[in-house]
């Protein structure tokens, strides 16, 4: 009974002892942000007013939030350690929020991912993930343009090739590795071929923008074949189709691991050319760095990371 009365008592006092609940959000964005423009900019308020406000909170604690320099902002000592705890005391008030008046947003997941990645790897295994996490609200923005997930509002996106680094977190999942590839029926079973051999094969050809590894051009040239010149084929200009060609029957495609790492599998499709694959441009997990991973998010980066057995 004592203590509940201690902590009623507690309870009572918290209008006279927490500053206005206003100027902890801004506090946070700012911190968030390091940026007093931004977290104006975020909040829909004058930089004038972030600016005001934090001060209003500094004189309400007494002690400097932070540091201001020719432009830059950091965090003092003291404002450091109250923001983590600001930070977690607001995550905890949405989500018991959220619990309350409906289907939370963070069990909403927005990802992106380019067409292959999204086709050939993420789809076939995205039910165990679902499996998991029922209760999770996914949905794919699928796209091989590189969108700008903090301005377009995305949580986590699949990227291929050399990372930039603004505003967004990488983690590295795995690099492509491409080699002569065909459907298990195109060529006798066990047949093995030498470079050479393919000269007078059918080749399926990708066309578009694409670098030149992905020509065959250039995978002769790295075999020792300069002087091979290219016979009529199959050619087109998207991804998909490529694979699609390969899976028929209509010849070789430069293609590999990781998206066709079920087919190579399951026999499906077969590498049977006795050459060095290519390595290629590797795939990043990406979040913006302006904001944390919600839980559902975490538990997507999780599941990314098992499925790719990557250790953190």
């Amino acid at each position: 009974m004592m203590a509940r009365d201690g902590y009623e008592r507690g309870m009572h006092r918290l209008r006279f002892i927490l500053p206005p609940p206003n100027l902890l959000v801004t506090f946070e964005a700012a911190g968030r942000l390091m940026s007093f423009t931004r977290a104006a900019e975020e909040l829909n308020v004058t930089r004038v007013a972030v600016s005001q406000q934090i001060k209003a909170l500094e004189t309400y604690l007494g002690v400097l939030l932070f540091h201001r320099e020719n432009r830059s902002l950091s965090f003092t000592h003291v404002g450091k350690r109250y923001h983590d705890e600001i930070v977690a005391s607001l995550e905890r008030a949405v989500r018991a929020t959220a619990d309350i008046v409906g289907k939370p947003d963070s069990n909403i997941l927005v990802v992106t991912a380019t067409t292959g990645f999204a086709t050939y790897w993420l789809m076939p295994r995205i039910g165990t993930f679902r499996h998991q996490y029922p209760e999770i609200d996914l949905r794919f923005v699928v796209s091989d343009r590189y969108l700008d997930i903090a301005e377009e509002s995305i949580d986590i996106a699949i990227r291929y090739g050399a990372p930039p680094t603004m505003d967004v977190n990488y983690e590295y999942l795995q690099q492509e590795i491409i080699a002569p590839t065909c459907s298990i029926d195109f060529i006798a079973p066990g047949r093995t071929l030498r470079p050479e051999d393919l000269e007078t094969l059918p080749l399926i050809h990708l066309d578009g923008p694409y670098d030149q590894q992905t020509r065959w051009q250039n995978w002769f040239e790295i075999h020792g074949r300069k002087d091979f010149r290219l016979k009529g084929g199959i050619t087109v200009n998207t991804y998909t189709n490529l694979v699609q060609a390969v899976l028929v029957g209509q010849g070789f495609a430069l293609i590999g691991t990781p998206l066709m790492e079920a087919f190579l599998a399951s026999g499906k499709l077969i590498q049977p050319v006795l050459a060095e694959p290519i390595k290629r441009r590797s795939f990043y997990l990406a979040t913006p760095a302006t904001r944390r991973p919600t839980l559902a998010g975490e538990a997507f980066i999780s599941w990314i990371r098992e499925a790719f057995k990557l250790s953190v």
